[in-house]
């Protein structure tokens, strides 16, 4: 669990510093403030920055399911602009008349009828 989180915050890291912000969910933890005689009441302020940290982590969980659904689409698209090549390349290559077109197997196998027929007709005549 620790090493998943700390995985998990090592990647928050990489992709805020590409991203150009500045503070973390660890380094907002890890902040110490000092203490002075008036100064602002200790669990208060640690309250605020939990609730930084929470939102950062939100953050961090939005961009990066943001920038799947980018590659994603990224993905997707690289995929059909090759299939419209393909598509392309295909409509140039010569077309075959399918509607007079003959299938192969329905001409054999009306010739071994015809065949068939001549020997019946052979022996017939023989006869």
């Amino acid at each position: 669990m620790q090493d998943d989180y700390s995985r998990k915050l090592e990647d928050q890291k990489g992709l805020f510093k590409q991203l150009g912000i500045k503070l973390n969910a660890l380094a907002i933890h890890e902040k110490d403030f000092d203490v002075k005689m008036r100064g602002y009441e200790k669990e208060e302020v640690d309250r605020f920055l939990d609730d930084i940290i929470v939102d950062y982590e939100r953050f961090y969980d939005i961009i990066t399911d943001l920038l799947d659904k980018y590659k994603e689409i990224q993905r997707r698209q690289a995929y059909w602009e090759e299939e419209k090549k393909t598509f392309a390349a295909l409509r140039k290559q010569p077309q075959i008349d399918t509607a007079n077109s003959v299938d192969r197997r329905v001409v054999e196998d009306g010739i071994r009828q015809l065949e068939r027929t001549l020997e019946q007709l052979k022996l017939h005549i023989r006869e």
